[in-house]
């Protein structure tokens, strides 16, 4: 009985642990980076934070979410940026903003080739600004639809506990076999 009452009493302190897990979220929009930082359980982790580097690892900035976990960046080149949120208390996430997913009125001098070639052939076929403000816009309309998706991916699902559960007893079974099979035959 005490072997089963321990069990019940790890299984439900194992749960939290997941609660705690940092998560960061960050998009693109226009010239600037946002996003917000959040525990896995969906708690904003205000005051965490927040360090940008580039692709090759060299920091370009060292900023503090707000209250509700958000923060913003203004990009000064079209490059790979590496967003890393440390909440000071062991935990540590990171979220990856690739180059094309950057846009308004970068200089396109650091820029990949092959973006550049797009951005020329664009610029001669749609007005650099009516690009811009519709690459704006759809970054606003994308960005909740994604950020609710990372967050859903984050949760812990029914087949998740379920699972853990059946871990459990299988290994309970386990160690009731294995000393079941090792204690002296009763007479």
């Amino acid at each position: 009985m005490s072997t089963l009452a321990l069990l019940f009493i790890c299984a439900f302190n194992c749960a939290p642990a997941l609660a705690h897990r940092l998560q960061v979220f960050a998009s693109a929009e226009g010239a600037n980076i946002s996003g917000s930082a959040y525990f896995a359980g969906g708690a904003k982790a205000g005051d965490a934070s927040i360090s940008i580097q580039d692709a090759t690892g060299h920091k370009l900035a060292e900023l503090r979410t707000a209250a509700d976990g958000s923060f913003s960046y203004p990009v000064q080149t079209p490059t790979e940026h590496l967003v890393i949120a440390d909440s000071g208390d062991g935990h540590r996430a990171q979220w990856r903003v690739t180059a094309a997913e950057l846009g308004g009125n970068l200089p396109l001098s650091a820029a990949p080739a092959s973006s550049a070639i797009v951005s020329t052939t664009t610029a001669n076929t749609v007005d650099p600004a009516l690009l811009a403000a519709m690459e704006q816009a759809v970054a606003r309309q994308v960005r909740p639809l994604r950020e609710e998706l990372q967050a859903a991916k984050n949760q812990a699902h029914f087949r998740d506990i379920l699972g853990g559960i059946g871990y459990i007893v299988g290994l309970t079974g386990i160690l009731l076999w294995w000393r079941q099979r090792r204690s002296p035959p009763r007479p």
